[in-house]
């Protein structure tokens, strides 16, 4: 771990941690709003005074703006801040103009001069749709420009290590790992602006996810430009912990208004969805008949605090660990954020071995469909039942599909049934109970206190035909993995479509099958009892 940077809590695999510069302590995950060096939409002491504790600017345009003075007088006195700065080192004005007027060294001493607290390396952007050829020799110039610039006294400037190569996933794969070797203080992640500008965030989620895998899991990670308030949690549960943008500017600019759900314009607007001072002291009507210099100021403060809202909730769904409900209902605002977060779950292993298993504050988890069942806690329980459960021996497996009632082992009917089944000198030692969540899958019902197999709510139909077909190939999977059992009897309160679909797989695969709903517990008893007397035709 770096010792600039401590995590203190983690969720999926976001952080909250600090960081560690010359002018104090930032608070992770954080996002830099960028601000131009002479000219400004809100005064970045106003930024910082609505709780922002990062800022970002250009050292690029201070340098061709105010050259040496510029670095006389330093970045923090330029923008009236005592808070800590990041400055840019030009990359985006070549990416969008193909030059700029200075060197790749020139720049970085410049940023140390000003006094930058995060100064970043004058990396090449890879531009979208650039030839695979033109992309990799840009990304060998900027590995050979981050080696140089490791060699420059820094006086205590962080000093970001940026990943290029766009959606050449190995090129992107090998720069990081090459970075990552060199010992970086931050490591950023360069290309999204284009990908979110055209809400392509499951190609932003392969290449974040490609670059976090080949980088040092104790680095902070700085995404570029990503300032789209309803696709932080993503970025965040990605690993992404810094973040810069304009959009608040831009947006106002535009007349475009934030909320965490998404971005719309003023004029599409039937009231102000918002309490922060500026909407509750504002009308729509009010907003729309500003003069222009004073609307985009508004503008720009509400964008401000929705983006400074929503870094909060994201904090408190770390330290609740619930990152992933609220990364979920983030992507219901959007098909494209809903797709990248079925891209995210390609990675569900790799996130698991870093996701908490337990935090101090328990809690119970909500799943409202099949996405939800994505989230690690469910690869992880598959994982433990493969690699660290062995079943007791029993010829009968009664399958319970799950009830409204948990813990089961401990309340309701299949509490009782375990119990009454423990009982008989006949069932004791031959049957095994386990219960078939809609989240979980099989659970056996003595590892059901294992949080979080029984701290649940689940909203899953068991009636529907998608849900029914994954519960069947879970029990598919159990049965002819796990244990050595002649019969299956699958007993339902509610849910027969799965029930049925379970009894189908298990069927086809060669084992002898039941499929039951019982009036009580004492007929189910003693339907068990049969199986093991006589050898009973399947129904």
């Amino acid at each position: 771990m770096s010792d600039r940077f401590e995590i203190e809590d983690v969720d999926l695999l976001g952080r909250i941690g600090r960081l560690e510069t010359k002018s104090g302590v930032v608070e992770t995950p954080a996002l830099a709003p960028v601000v131009d060096p002479s000219r400004n939409v809100v005064p970045p002491s106003e930024i910082v005074d609505l709780g922002f504790k990062l800022i970002m600017t250009n050292s690029y345009l201070i340098k061709r703006r105010f050259g040496d003075v510029g670095a006389e007088l330093g970045v923090h006195s330029l923008l009236g801040v005592s808070t800590p700065v990041m400055t840019d080192s030009g990359a985006y004005q070549l990416m969008e103009y193909g030059e700029v007027e200075v060197a790749p060294l020139e720049i970085l001493e410049y940023q140390v001069k000003l006094g930058s607290d995060i100064g970043v390396i004058l990396d090449i952007p890879t531009r979208h749709n650039s030839p695979r050829e033109v992309v990799a020799k840009e990304v060998e110039e900027t590995l050979r420009r981050a080696r140089e610039a490791l060699c420059v006294d820094r006086r205590g400037m962080l000093l970001v290590g940026p990943v290029q190569g766009g959606l050449y996933l190995d090129i992107v794969a090998r720069a990081a790992h090459k970075l990552s070797t060199m010992g970086f203080d931050v490591y950023g992640i360069g290309g999204p602006v284009q990908l979110m500008a055209s809400y392509s965030y499951a190609e932003l989620v392969r290449l974040v996810m490609t670059a976090k895998t080949n980088l040092p899991l104790g680095k902070p990670i700085h995404l570029f430009g990503a300032g789209n308030p309803h696709m932080l949690a993503l970025a965040v549960a990605m690993g992404a912990d810094l973040f810069d943008s304009a959009s608040y500017a831009l947006y106002a600019k535009d007349g475009r208004y934030m909320t965490p759900y998404g971005v719309f314009r003023l004029e599409e607007l039937g009231d102000l969805p918002c309490e922060c001072p500026v909407c509750a002291r504002t009308s729509v009507e009010e907003l729309r008949e500003m003069p222009v210099q004073e609307r985009v100021y508004k503008l720009a403060l509400h964008n401000l605090h929705i983006l400074r809202g929503e870094l909060r909730r994201i904090k408190n769904a770390i330290k609740e660990g619930r990152l992933w409900e609220l990364v979920e209902q983030r992507a219901r605002s959007h098909p494209a954020l809903f797709q990248a977060l079925k891209d995210f779950r390609r990675y569900v292993a790799y996130v698991e071995k870093h996701h908490y298993v337990t935090k101090g504050s328990v809690s119970g988890r909500f799943y409202y469909d099949l996405l939800s069942r994505e989230r690690p806690e469910v690869y992880r329980h598959a994982a433990r039942l493969r690699e660290r459960y062995a079943p007791p021996q029993a010829d009968l497996l009664v399958l319970a599909l799950e009830t409204d009632v948990k813990p089961f082992s401990r309340f309701g009917w299949i509490a009782e049934l375990s119990k009454a089944l423990a009982a008989s000198p006949e069932t004791r030692s031959g049957v095994h109970v386990a219960v078939l969540s809609s989240a979980y899958g099989v659970v056996p019902l003595e590892l059901d206190s294992i949080y979080p197999l029984s701290q649940y709510e689940s909203s899953i139909d068991l009636e529907d035909p998608l849900t029914a077909k994954t519960l069947a190939s879970d029990a598919a999977w159990y049965v002819a993995g796990m244990g050595s059992y002649k019969a299956v009897l699958v007993i339902y309160e509610r849910g027969r479509n799965a029930a049925e679909s379970v009894a189908e797989k298990l069927r086809r695969l060669g084992y002898r099958i039941y499929t039951r709903r019982f009036a009580s517990v004492e007929d189910a008893v003693s339907f068990a009892k049969l199986i093991f007397r006589l050898i009973l035709p399947a129904t």
